[in-house]
């Protein structure tokens, strides 16, 4: 079984929340894949960080921990490379009054830069493709996918004339700005977005896969 969680965006109350139900349900053989974009926005990100930390060294617990384009943001920021503004602009500030009131702020906690340094682009599964944003429709092969699509791309995605021979599990769009919720499920593409919008105060959701059951925190 996989359990992949949506966007966290600094939430750590709703993230401990749906670990309190997880806990009940994840066993060795499971593995927990998180779709990115862990902080800004939500006022915990460190804390955030702190528990995936926890998850990733667990012994106990298998995870994979993707990339999203807020933590491609932050990375950018504190390379003095964010020359637009971008991360700030994001919610970027929420994130360093967080990691300000643990007396960091761009000198990260080295088991924070060494979580942001090895975080994926992409997991694939036998039946399924796991990513933050989405798949560009004219590539076939997965390696050959720009990071910045992975990362960044919307409609072209998931309103593109394709269907997928994999299930695409996406974050990174609202299901707000696609449907009803908590998740968004488009058969004819074969995807589904599980970003369920907790900077709009939903609650934080979780795919388990292949059964398709809500998990919600």
């Amino acid at each position: 079984m996989h359990y992949i969680i949506g966007d966290i965006h600094g939430y750590y109350d709703r993230l401990v929340n749906l670990f309190t139900k997880l806990a009940k349900l994840v066993t060795d053989d499971d593995t927990v894949i998180f779709l990115g974009d862990y902080i800004d926005r939500g006022a915990h990100s460190y804390e955030v960080i702190d528990f995936l930390v926890y998850l990733r060294q667990s012994e106990t617990m298998k995870t994979v921990f993707l990339k999203g384009n807020h933590e491609d943001m932050f990375m950018s920021y504190l390379k003095g490379e964010d020359g637009a503004g971008s991360f700030l602009f994001n919610g970027g500030d929420a994130t360093l009054r967080s990691y300000a009131a643990r007396g960091a702020d761009k000198n990260l906690p080295g088991h924070h830069r060494e979580f942001f340094g090895c975080l994926r682009l992409f997991y694939e599964g036998e039946d399924f493709i796991a990513v933050h944003a989405g798949l560009n429709p004219r590539i076939d092969s997965l390696e050959s996918q720009d990071e910045h699509d992975l990362l960044w791309i919307r409609e072209k995605f998931f309103r593109a004339d394709r269907r997928w021979s994999k299930t695409v599990i996406f974050g990174h769009t609202p299901v707000t700005y696609l449907s009803g919720g908590p998740v968004y499920i488009d058969e004819a593409r074969n995807i589904i977005g599980i970003d369920s919008g907790v900077i709009f105060g939903k609650p934080l959701t979780c795919l388990a896969w292949p059964e398709r059951r809500i998990i919600t925190g």
